[in-house]
């Protein structure tokens, strides 16, 4: 029996991003059950008609509110919001746009299920329809916050003032109880990696892995073919405006890349992706090249001999490296940065977490070849097999099933 299912979601899934990518697949995967509806709380407030090629029956967008504390505000109902923490006050004003508008769009439509895009967004929009229910957290807010704190700075890399802290450490403790809120709620929650499902615990809990398609049939195998002797080029690749990968592309410039230079003094460091003042800066570093945002990876993953991922700060599993492995492009990552997939060091990557040994590590792959290019078709093997929409759809499917049946 084909089903009607309500996605709700805080980000566009035809957006040129990772988190969109994700949601995509999500939404070609229900779509394969039933007819989808969309409602959809952009961040950047822009309404846009969803492309030709849409899964989606209907939409309706109903932009996030992040109201400034102005002037138009009485002094009570700033002190207010201020107590109650900017999430608390951005979730209270969102959902009351949202319970302003949705309804009407609503009524009518009977939902077996719906499916919430991260555990905000289902604060947001939760109590809207009565229906069985998945969160798809993706990852673990708290875990973010203190993997920053880990290394000295605060949310977004800001610099980690007394008063930061005590911020991140309450925001922390803000999270763990919305993910138990979550937890409560649904019937489902669904994570992108096996870390994120055990650290959480919850026994209504499965894995739909983060996914990547190559934008042709044979992406992997022409970019294997097209990569060939010449200068060396390490590449880091995504939103580099994002503040982990800031924080990661920072360290690839200033303090790895200068001790691979030292046994490749050629050496040019690739930065691809949406770019901001702090990347561009790093432009100016020797053999450094920022392209800023562009319309395809699959062209700097050609020219790249590793892509590099000195993460730091993450959650979840990071499509920039399933984005190598289906190319073929050997990847050296810290712990961290390959967190979520089900690589051995050595075998599918390599990991390391230092400085030098990053470096060392690097140096080992762009002096042995072969031994790159079996790492990297080792790697193409388990992104074949684990990684493809296709192994997301089967889990969504076992999620909804899940969720059809109370939990169970």
């Amino acid at each position: 029996m084909a089903l009607r299912i309500l996605l709700v979601s805080g980000i566009r899934p035809w957006d040129p991003f990772g988190g969109a990518m994700r949601t995509k697949v999500i939404a070609g995967a229900l779509a394969g059950l039933g007819t989808v509806d969309l409602l959809v709380l952009p961040l950047d407030g822009k309404h846009e008609e969803p492309p030709a090629d849409s899964v989606f029956d209907r939409v309706l967008t109903v932009p996030q509110e992040f109201s400034p504390l102005d002037q138009d505000r009485s002094p009570a109902r700033r002190v207010a919001e201020f107590l109650r923490g900017t999430l608390a006050a951005q979730i209270g004003r969102t959902r009351g746009a949202v319970l302003e508008k949705a309804p009407d769009w609503l009524a009518g439509t009977r939902y077996d299920l719906v499916w919430y895009m991260r555990e905000h967004v289902w604060l947001m929009t939760r109590g809207l329809v009565c229906a069985p229910s998945v969160i798809d957290v993706d990852d673990l807010r708290d875990v973010l916050l203190a993997r920053w704190l880990s290394i000295g700075k605060a949310d977004r890399g800001m610099e980690l003032t007394p008063v930061r802290r005590l911020d991140m450490h309450r925001a922390i403790a803000r999270w763990r109880r919305i993910h138990r809120q979550a937890a409560q709620g649904a019937d489902v929650l669904v994570y992108s990696g096996q870390g994120d499902l055990l650290r959480s615990g919850f026994p209504n809990s499965l894995v739909v892995p983060n996914t990547y398609t190559p934008p042709s049939a044979d992406g992997g195998a022409e970019a294997a073919e097209e990569r060939g002797p010449g200068r060396p080029t390490l590449l880091f690749q995504g939103v580099l405006s994002y503040a982990p990968n800031a924080d990661a592309a920072a360290w690839l410039v200033k303090g790895i890349a200068p001790l691979v230079r030292e046994q490749f003094p050629d050496l040019r460091v690739l930065l691809a992706g949406q770019s901001s003042p702090r990347i561009d800066a790093l432009g100016r570093f020797p053999g450094v090249e920022v392209t800023g945002a562009v319309p395809s990876m699959a062209p700097h993953l050609r020219r790249a001999d590793l892509v590099v991922a000195p993460l730091r700060v993450a959650g979840g599993t990071r499509i920039k490296i399933l984005e190598a492995f289906a190319h073929r492009v050997p990847v050296v990552s810290t712990t961290v940065g390959a967190e979520g997939l089900e690589v051995r060091s050595g075998e599918h990557c390599g990991i390391a977490d230092t400085t030098e040994a990053i470096a060392d590590e690097c140096v080992r792959l762009l002096s042995d070849r072969a031994a790159a290019r079996a790492m990297a078709d080792r790697a193409h093997g388990l992104w074949d097999s684990s990684h493809r929409p296709e192994k997301a759809a089967e889990q969504v499917g076992r999620a909804v099933d899940r969720a059809l049946s109370g939990g169970r």
